[in-house]
């Protein structure tokens, strides 16, 4: 199983620039896909924001598995998040918890910061 990070998934619904490779990724992988309920809550803030069609939203969030976050998740996160970016620490703590191979994100700092805690793909 893999993790996507949250900006993998806005970057396909709000069609930016790099949503044709997040896109071709998805339908490359045969891994089973996963995303925390920490990156559907940003999700939906962006899409609510956004005025996106929330029933597409939520059907394009369906075809993951969901992830759920636990206090030991939270634990960690403010051991390895060392005053930057709390969020990146949650999404990482709970895939390497749940067991995901990877994590796939767009995010070069994140991918920078936090490779040494698990296998982190950087897109784009």
């Amino acid at each position: 199983m893999i993790c996507l990070d949250a900006n993998v998934v806005l970057e396909l619904l709000l069609d930016r620039k790099l949503a044709h490779v997040c896109r071709d990724y998805i339908a490359s992988t045969d891994d089973e896909i996963a995303i925390t309920v920490l990156s559907i809550s940003i999700i939906m803030y962006y899409a609510e924001g956004k005025h996106l069609d929330l029933l597409e939203v939520e059907r394009l969030l369906q075809d993951f598995v969901w992830l759920g976050a636990v206090e030991t998740d939270v634990a960690w996160a403010f051991r390895y998040f060392a005053g930057k970016d709390f969020e990146d620490a949650l999404q990482l703590a709970i895939a390497n918890r749940e067991g995901c191979r990877s994590f796939i994100t767009l995010d070069k700092a994140l991918a920078k910061k936090y490779g040494s805690t698990m296998p982190i793909e950087l897109l784009g």
